[in-house]
């Protein structure tokens, strides 16, 4: 079972102490984070950019038929579904429909994770389990995209089925960090962007970070070690659903699109910001009112003209 959570005391008092960085500049995305890596030979930063420019990037890449196929033997029975980024509005509506009455508003959506350097794209927590407001249990087995068409796409999504894919996140006393615990780990956080906050990208130029729409994902050596950053990338929300239950996109499903549009085939490890334009998930099944969410009930249940939503 993942970590528990801190509770209010020791989270207030870890919030305290901690630093938001200045400049948005992800470690992973450095070929200096790779060389540190036990997968690296201790060569120059230039050998380490090829080679992982000649073995990350190509599982990252579009592959041939057998990586689809090998999805389909091995992960048949899990109610996977395949939905493309340039033609979202009815799978993501449906992933939207999926909602906890506990999720905070300012929690709602699609989120995108930009540089994240897994074959991960999109996910939701308003599907999850809300026990209350400020925590969640939260299965990435649904509503939890992984790139269709490679091979770290399709070994993530049998990893997350054979572990169990459980993870927890709890919300600060003061709302604006989220705790994210999972077997073993409880050093990721997210911060939930502030009016007022300023952060930059490398070059010095304003992010232009949206409160609402931006979280900042961090992940510390550890809990408690709050020195450096290991982990950085961004969960930017890109659709939601007003009151009135229409799709709305926001300006980041732009970049998102733009991204997909881009091959990930190159010779270096920046393939991060990418994401497949074919994303493969399962649907979380719909909240039985007056009960929350189960994470063991799997999308199976859909009816037949919801298990297609490319």
């Amino acid at each position: 079972y993942p970590k528990d959570p801190m509770a209010d005391e020791t989270f207030n008092a870890w919030e305290a102490d901690v630093t938001i960085p200045e400049v948005y500049d992800p470690p992973q995305n450095s070929c200096r984070y790779w060389k540190g890596k036990k997968c690296s030979p201790p060569v120059s930063c230039c050998a380490t950019e090829l080679l992982h420019g000649c073995f990350f990037c190509p599982l990252r890449s579009p592959a041939p038929c057998c990586v689809p196929c090998c999805r389909c033997v091995c992960c048949s029975g899990l109610g996977i579904q395949y939905g493309s980024i340039h033609c979202p509005d009815k799978w993501f509506t449906e992933m939207l429909k999926r909602s906890h009455p506990n999720c905070p508003d300012q929690l709602k959506g699609i989120w995108w994770m930009m540089d994240n350097v897994a074959a991960e794209g999109l996910f939701t927590l308003q599907d999850g389990d809300w026990v209350n407001k400020k925590l969640v249990k939260k299965s990435t087995k649904y509503n939890w995209t992984f790139d269709a068409c490679n091979s770290w796409g399709a070994w993530l999504t049998m990893f997350m089925w054979i572990r169990g894919g459980d993870l927890r996140f709890r919300v600060s006393p003061s709302g604006k960090w989220l705790q994210i615990t999972m077997i073993g780990q409880d050093q990721h956080f997210a911060y939930m962007v502030q009016p007022g906050d300023k952060m930059s990208w490398p070059d010095g130029s304003d992010m232009g970070l949206v409160p609402g729409d931006d979280m900042l994902r961090l992940t510390f050596p550890s809990r408690d070690d709050k020195s450096s950053v290991a982990y950085m990338y961004l969960c930017r929300r890109v659709a939601y659903l007003d009151e009135g239950g229409n799709l709305v996109k926001t300006k980041y499903y732009d970049d998102l699109a733009s991204s997909a549009m881009k091959s990930d085939c190159c010779i270096r490890p920046k393939v991060a910001h990418h994401i497949s334009s074919l994303q493969a998930f399962t649907l979380a099944a719909m909240p039985k009112e007056g009960m929350s969410v189960d994470p063991e009930r799997v999308g199976s249940e859909l009816p037949p003209e919801q298990q297609s939503m490319v």
